[in-house]
């Protein structure tokens, strides 16, 4: 996938012609037939990679079906599905006013919400190329059968991205209808839990779909049946099923995943035993979060040891395009000892030799995150991780203790967190469910912090608005899921309804 992603949007032009520029019409979006194309395994793997556009680090693609350049999901910049759900949290925050930061989002907002709705068509797509698999004699059973494991998991992770920011939507899943624009309301959300769960199921019940690809750099980023067991747990925590959220994490953790020694190492090094799902980046499609948090004067920064960080050689240093910055009320929430902390830039030089810390301008820390990273460039070659063990490890606990209150396992699964982190768990976290409940929170935060989790956490203990309420935002409790795009819901006339208070 490493190797194929520079000529991903070249191949998903190559193979699309749209008669349409709306995002609601899937009709004649793709003249793949079993006649003209899925004639080899390669054939077949190239239409699958394609799928995987939007889930690039860089800045985004060129959708074929309607010529309009979209946001790419894992793109650091703030019109982007990870960054625009993360600076509405606790954790960061915008360097300048924001939509996202201030619950200002409309119907008519574009930007994150027309990039991440868009990913509706990629599942229409996946639909296509699934029937296209079923119909192709280019390869044997077995090979199509794990094509069709790895699309059906990556299009269950595309409708729980848009049941995540919009709630259920009406995607389209029968091949039989892709040629029908007939528009229909969206599902309810009991039916549309339904779909995810049965792409997942059916993915994991695939005996050739493989476990995961930490050792296969050329397929490392593919989705994986871990993946689908990542996805799985993250649906059901959402949705607070903590009997099946347990089930996933407990499969996953007898997967052969661990907690490696260092905390900078998951962002330094790819695929160690801590990775079950991230983003591949190169030179063709670089990470561009590290430019993102810099401050624009940044040359030389110091985490709370005084340790240094030096962006670009001893000559030339790039500014930043100070975007976004976390909040110093979370960054206090780490323990003086907490080893997390030195991935956190707390102080730093300017390019005029100005000495600046949080008493002299900075607005707020630097989550620098990828500290291995002395370029002289903009772009990094560092993947970006989007589901770890860690993450599975605090799911777990969270899960069990919503269920049987803070016992053993669960402290145990934390203490492989907490450990590595150098700190301990507090005696009052364990006073009984609700302290464990809010100390787990907390630790997320931690130990997650600017990998796209914390939105939903903050959702799913009830506390995401209150919490922007207390930063001064007007938020709303209608405010959890984001507007359907006005574009959406004008072309549909009303079949298609918006979600509860936002303007029609």
């Amino acid at each position: 996938m490493k190797k194929c992603i520079l000529y991903v949007w070249l191949l998903f032009c190559g193979v699309t012609v749209v008669s349409c520029d709306d995002m609601l019409e899937t009709k004649n979006f793709t003249d793949i037939s079993p006649s003209n194309f899925f004639k080899t395994e390669g054939d077949i793997s190239a239409a699958v990679t394609g799928l995987y556009l939007p889930c690039t680090t860089n800045w985004g693609y060129t959708d074929g079906g309607t010529g309009v350049w979209l946001n790419a999901l894992f793109n650091a910049d703030i019109n982007a599905y990870y960054p625009a759900g993360m600076v509405t949290t606790d954790v960061v925050r915008c360097y300048s006013s924001n939509i996202y930061d201030e619950f200002n989002v409309g119907p008519s907002s574009g930007g994150a919400i027309e990039s991440t709705y868009n990913v509706i068509r990629f599942v229409a797509r996946a639909t296509d190329i699934i029937n296209q698999i079923n119909l192709s004699s280019g390869a044997t059973e077995e090979v199509r059968n794990r094509f069709i494991a790895e699309v059906k998991t990556l299009r269950a992770f595309y409708m729980y991205t848009l049941f995540d920011w919009f709630g259920p939507v009406n995607v389209k899943l029968d091949p039989a209808t892709l040629m029908d624009n007939t528009i229909l309301p969206r599902p309810s959300q009991e039916e549309y839990i339904g779909y995810i769960e049965k792409d997942l199921q059916e993915a994991i019940d695939t005996p050739s779909f493989p476990d995961k690809y930490n050792d296969d750099l050329s397929n490392w980023g593919r989705m994986s049946k871990a993946i689908a067991y990542g996805i799985r747990m993250k649906l059901y925590m959402h949705i607070k099923n903590w009997e099946k959220a347990k089930e996933a994490a407990e499969k996953l953790m007898t997967m052969g995943y661990s907690i490696i020694p260092e905390y900078e190492d998951v962002f330094n090094v790819d695929r160690t035993a801590e990775h079950i799902w991230s983003v591949p980046s190169n030179t063709a499609s670089e990470n561009y979060y590290v430019t993102e948090v810099l401050p624009s004067d940044f040359k030389k920064g110091y985490n709370h040891l005084g340790a240094s960080y030096i962006r670009g050689d001893e000559k030339t240093y790039y500014s930043g395009w100070q975007v976004f910055c976390m909040r110093w009320e979370f960054y206090d929430t780490f323990a003086d000892n907490d080893k997390r902390k030195n991935t956190i830039l707390c102080e730093y030089d300017t390019n005029d030799g100005v000495h600046k810390d949080r008493n002299n301008g900075m607005t707020g820390a630097i989550p620098i995150k990828f500290t291995d990273t002395q370029f002289a460039n903009y772009g990094i070659q560092k993947a970006h991780p989007v589901l770890r063990y860690a993450e599975v490890l605090l799911s777990y606990a969270e899960a069990e203790n919503e269920l049987h209150g803070p016992t053993k396992e669960a402290i145990d699964a934390v203490k492989q967190v907490t450990d590595r982190a150098g700190v301990t768990i507090p005696a009052s976290a364990l006073a009984g469910t609700n302290e464990f409940r809010e100390y787990l929170l907390a630790e997320r935060g931690r130990e997650l912090f600017c990998e796209g989790q914390r939105r939903q956490d903050l959702i799913r203990h009830g506390v995401y608005i209150s919490r922007s309420r207390e930063r001064g935002n007007n938020a709303q409790d209608y405010q959890v899921l984001f507007p359907i795009p006005q574009s959406v819901i004008t072309e549909a006339g009303g079949i298609v309804e918006q979600n509860p208070e936002y303007p029609k």
